[in-house]
């Protein structure tokens, strides 16, 4: 039985073995093996080479073919870039005799080329990828690369002050290379741009991959610069409602609220609050800085003056504002356009301005409460029966606990006509409060009382109909609705 001895070839930039120019070698072989021709001696050994197990030839040193293929890659190598495969098997089996003649190196050799090269043509190119947050694009080149990146700049930078510059990053084992956006020579001093770069991270690789993969120049920027609808996170500002939020960004109050489940059409937003938009953007985002000099008008910052005496709810303007002039320089950063801050770096003050200075208390206001626990609510305030009825009425049993609303001092305890017995607070704030109807009294005029302190027992007395409180807020010497005050 003969033995094979199995052998592959492998190169750094191919993966090819044998019987890559063992194809070639079987169309050679049979043109140079004559029907009569020099005989070998049958002392000698050969080695028959077999591709995918069919005998295609044979050689007297396997080494002949080694050094063959080394220079069919060289010459490869030295026209071709990109990343050839070879899957094919090849192997030697011993034979002590041999008809015919042997492949010589240099014929191998033309053979074995003539195989790459067709391996060429069907192997995978070296391309560019281009990688902007889950955006991916293939391209031919650098150059396309650079294109792609400057095509993104170009409505931001009309007079084509800055420049891409793709750099190879030593840094790293793979071929990956950085962005760096540059001015292409020294800025003029004064306004204009002054800052350009891109929003996201922009990842460049060298990719082996089918050609059909990879873009035209034209489509990839169109990819890249078309803007598509993108959510974002939105902080809702003074004034700001679902109808003013969508209609500000040409969207039905529907839309936006399909962005966000849990939102309905009636809720309150607050200050702060986050909701979720939709925004057109561009899949590589753009951000730059510019300086503009202008004048404007401007208002001082407000000067305020502390009263401990008076409640928060209390203030006076002890000094109007007047607006002053100046002239300033900023630098505004925008991204795609949008303004996303502002920052001053000179001005020059023409005009002072005046401050508004407001005297204000610091006292925190006093709070009213429930004088009763339970109770049905029976009567608002007001107009009843052909006149107004000046506060609110809880039907509850006599006997019933009534508790101060507010701290202060009573003003009167004792029968008042229509309110039978009846009892009047004043208040730190100035308000006062009314208890009518009452069974029994428990405070007496002049007499310091707390907040929910026990100072009566509901009743029917006076103009009543049945078991009830009678409850007023007075402010300065008239009644207002309790509703409106009671926490």
């Amino acid at each position: 039985m003969r033995k094979k001895k199995k052998k592959k070839l492998f190169g750094k930039k191919f993966k090819l073995n044998y019987a890559g120019w063992a194809v070639a070698c079987c169309l050679m072989m049979l043109m140079v093996i004559p029907i009569q021709g020099d005989s070998v001696s049958s002392s000698i050994t050969y080695n028959e080479v077999l591709l995918n197990g069919e005998v295609i030839g044979a050689v007297a040193d396997p080494e002949v073919v080694n050094q063959a293929f080394l220079n069919a890659r060289a010459r490869i190598a030295r026209e071709t870039e990109g990343l050839v495969l070879g899957n094919v098997e090849c192997s030697f089996q011993k034979v002590p005799r041999l008809f015919g003649t042997t492949l010589e190196q240099s014929e191998l050799e033309n053979v074995i080329y003539d195989l790459l090269k067709e391996q060429v043509k069907a192997a995978k190119q070296k391309y560019y990828l281009v990688k902007v947050n889950e955006f991916t694009v293939y391209l031919y080149g650098i150059d396309e690369v650079k294109a792609l990146l400057e095509a993104a700049l170009k409505p931001y930078d009309p007079d084509g002050l800055f420049e891409v510059n793709v750099i190879s990053d030593t840094s790293r084992e793979l071929n990956v290379f950085t962005v760096e956006v540059t001015p292409k020579e020294e800025l003029a001093e004064g306004d204009g741009l002054k800052a350009l770069n891109f929003s996201e991270k922009v990842e460049i690789s060298e990719a082996y991959v089918d050609a059909d993969r990879v873009s035209k120049i034209s489509e990839a920027i169109e990819a890249v610069t078309k803007e598509t609808e993108k959510n974002q996170t939105y902080e809702v500002q003074p004034g700001d409602t679902l109808s003013v939020i969508a209609n500000s960004r040409g969207y039905y109050v529907d839309e936006v609220l399909a962005l966000n489940p849990g939102l309905t059409r009636d809720a309150t937003l607050h200050l702060g609050d986050e909701i979720v938009i939709s925004v057109p953007e561009p899949e590589l985002s753009v951000l730059t800085t510019e300086q503009s000099t202008y004048e404007e008008d401007y208002d001082a910052e407000t000067q305020y003056i502390e009263n401990d005496s008076w409640y928060t709810t209390q203030q006076v303007v002890r000094q109007e504002a007047v607006p002053g002039h100046h002239e300033v320089t900023v630098l505004t950063t925008s991204r795609n356009g949008t303004e996303t801050s502002r920052e001053m770096v000179s001005e020059n003050v023409i005009t002072e301005p005046v401050p508004e200075i407001i005297e204000k208390g610091t006292q925190t206001p006093p709070t009213y409460i429930k004088p009763i626990t339970g109770g049905t609510l029976t009567s608002t305030f007001k107009w009843r029966w052909g006149r107004m009825h000046k506060g609110i009425d809880w039907a509850v049993p006599k006997g019933t606990a009534v508790r101060a609303s507010c701290g202060g001092t009573v003003v009167s305890a004792g029968w008042s006509g229509g309110y039978g017995n009846c009892i009047t607070i004043r208040h730190p704030d100035g308000k006062q409060t009314r208890y009518g109807h009452l069974s029994k009294i428990l405070v007496s005029a002049g007499q310091k009382v707390d907040q929910g302190q026990k100072i009566a027992l509901s009743g029917n007395t006076g103009r009543s109909t049945g078991p009830h409180v009678h409850f007023e807020i007075i402010v300065n010497g008239s009644q207002v609705n309790p509703l409106k005050y009671l926490q």
